[in-house]
């Protein structure tokens, strides 16, 4: 998946991003999960979690996206910008 590819959205699925929820978009499916009051620790783990250790981090349209090694991409509407993620999970708790 590509910033093209996030731009080849239809306008009703990018009027679904709500800054209390996460979003997985991969080739084939879009699925969201809410993340209401979750801390940095919390979106950290998950996207070690979807993504492994190693995964690349850009902003969209003012939103937060991060993609692996997979096709797919984790998008967070809560995060406008890198600053929040530069840190490793140990140095957030």
């Amino acid at each position: 998946m590509t910033i093209r590819d996030l731009d080849a959205l239809p306008q009703a699925v990018k009027q679904t991003f709500d800054p209390d929820f996460v979003f997985l978009i991969a080739a084939d499916k879009i699925q969201h999960f809410p993340a209401r009051q979750w801390s940095e620790t919390a979106y950290q783990q998950m996207l070690e979690e979807k993504l492994g250790s190693s995964y690349d981090l850009f902003i969209w349209q003012e939103m937060l996206v991060a993609r692996g090694a997979t096709d797919l991409l984790v998008l967070m509407p809560k995060y406008h910008d890198l600053e929040a993620f530069a840190k490793t999970p140990h140095q957030l708790n």
